[in-house]
């Protein structure tokens, strides 16, 4: 068996974590050669918006470093790698501190987490399913998680499709060699909830990471279309990780 689970926004509060780390690249633009803190907000998001325009379809559409570019193009006429490196760098480095500031935040709660994701990786694999780069996933992995906990990783980035794709499902079905899929976690209903039902994989839908009152989970039905057969299908939902990883002991 094997249990599938999204990373952002189900195993860590990753909205949160991007908006510290461009907020703090955002406070240094002077020492970036910007003119104001507004000037830097009015780059980034242009750049960011063009991008994912541009790449839609393309799990590139992601990439700070493609935003970083095009910062520097916008601002300059011409291209300086030290500038667009020094961006990345310094956001991979706010980055982490975001990750272990919500870590020690929520001390508790990942205790139980971790505890309970190593004892169900002793009975069925972990695949954590993600619409992200490998490395920025990795960088994340290797900050939050536990280094006893025995896991795998896919990423779009590794797939050239995003969740809820066919190819992207079908890729981590291949990774776990034939073992059976027995739910897939995660925060997106479109993305996690709909992906996996309409590939016949069982779904929990998480409403959010950490809650102080727990809900049970409880059966909602959803509507999917161009779907053979049945149109209406079922899922679990609760608003704690805890209480939807329980299910799997």
């Amino acid at each position: 068996m094997a249990l599938f689970l999204d990373f952002d926004n189900t195993l860590l509060d990753s909205v949160a974590i991007y908006e510290f780390s461009i907020q703090e690249l955002t406070k240094r633009a002077k020492e970036y050669g910007l003119t104001s803190t507004k000037e830097f907000s009015q780059l980034y998001d242009a750049a960011r918006k063009e991008t994912k325009i541009e790449l839609q379809d393309s799990p590139s559409n992601r990439l700070r470093l493609i935003y970083f570019k095009k910062m520097c193009l916008e601002k300059w006429g011409t291209l300086n790698p030290k500038w667009i490196l020094k961006l990345e760098k310094d956001y991979f480095l706010f980055f982490q501190i975001g990750i272990q500031t919500f870590k020690k935040k929520y001390e508790k709660e990942y205790k139980v987490t971790f505890s309970l994701l190593e004892q169900i990786s002793q009975k069925q694999k972990i695949l954590f399913c993600t619409n992200e780069n490998l490395r920025t996933q990795l960088i994340k992995m290797n900050t939050l998680l536990s280094k006893k906990l025995k896991y795998l990783v896919l990423s779009s980035e590794e797939v050239g499709k995003e969740k809820p794709s066919e190819k992207f499902f079908t890729k981590a079905r291949e990774l776990v060699k034939g073992e059976t899929p027995v739910s897939m976690i995660g925060d997106s209903l479109k993305d996690d909830v709909e992906g996996a039902l309409r590939y016949g994989i069982p779904a929990i839908h998480l409403k959010s990471v950490f809650s102080k009152k727990q809900t049970d989970l409880e059966e909602r039905r959803i509507v999917l279309e161009n779907v053979p057969k049945k149109n209406e299908y079922s899922y679990l939902e609760t608003n704690d990780l805890r209480v939807a990883l329980k299910l799997f002991l």
